[in-house]
């Protein structure tokens, strides 16, 4: 699973305070992954791109759903971010949509079953 930015100014820094709030938790602790782009000609370093969180089972996609809806909604800005699976699957969360975090969870649990578990 991938949380990106959408390509919003500054978008590194918040993608550095998110990975900093998802590692708080004690359910994604060690599951975070900052991913960076490759840097540009004529630069020493490279921007963070994207973070990748390691799901597993257990309930842990509820736990980070749940976790950037409470950072989206903290933020003093409105930053969108995408979630997205491996296989091409995204939703885009803002903080419109992070205001109502249970028909949030509810649409993610449609698009991302959790594994083993039976479709709706």
């Amino acid at each position: 699973m991938a949380v990106e930015g959408l390509g919003e100014p500054g978008i590194e820094a918040h993608l550095i305070a998110l990975r900093d709030w998802l590692v708080s938790e004690d359910a994604l602790r060690g599951r975070v992954r900052p991913q960076r782009q490759s840097p540009l000609p004529g630069h020493m370093g490279s921007a963070m791109e994207l973070l990748t969180v390691s799901l597993g089972s257990g309930g842990i996609l509820a736990v980070l759903i749940q976790s950037v809806c409470t950072w989206l909604t903290s933020r003093g800005t409105n930053v969108k971010i995408t979630i997205s699976a491996e296989d091409g699957r995204r939703i885009e969360v803002d903080v419109q949509r992070a205001a109502d975090p249970q028909a949030l969870l509810r649409e993610v649990a449609e698009q991302f079953p959790e594994p083993g578990s039976l479709p709706r």
